[in-house]
């Protein structure tokens, strides 16, 4: 996975936002939006180089919905939708504050195989039985510990 993806469709937001149809003019600035939002995401998944893994099976639907609030936070929906409070935007955007940071700082690690940071284990005493799970095992402290 590289670190240029709006990880949502313009469907997911239109499903989680919109009422009714949307015309194509709608679904280019839609577009727009979870292009600009991911960008904070790609920075999280940057700072702890998620960039070249793959993602774990739950990380893409994690992502999407993370794309799709912070757009709908910031920008209101070019369709018929209900505006957000500025109550529900802010709850919205402090829930997406903690997001990106747990990202940020490995505590939730979206790539396939990872434990993330909070993984209860001392270097000292991991094991593994392996190339791979000694190399991970260095790959998680050098993550934790960076």
């Amino acid at each position: 996975m590289a670190c240029d993806s709006s990880y949502a469709t313009v469907q997911q937001f239109v499903d989680f936002y919109c009422i009714g149809d949307t015309c194509a003019e709608e679904r280019d600035t839609i577009q727009n939006y979870l292009d600009i939002a991911a960008a904070d995401i790609h920075a999280a998944l940057a700072s702890v180089g998620a960039c070249d893994c793959t993602l774990a099976s739950w990380a893409t639907q994690f992502l999407a919905k993370l794309v799709i609030i912070e757009a709908g936070s910031f920008y209101n929906c070019p369709c018929a939708n209900p505006r957000l409070s500025n109550e529900q935007k802010q709850a919205f955007l402090q829930w997406m504050g903690t997001q990106l940071t747990n990202v940020a700082t490995g505590v939730i690690d979206v790539c396939d195989g990872a434990t993330g940071a909070g993984f209860p284990a001392m270097g000292w005493a991991s094991q593994g039985f392996d190339e791979f799970s000694r190399a991970q095992i260095v790959f998680n402290d050098i993550l934790r510990n960076s």
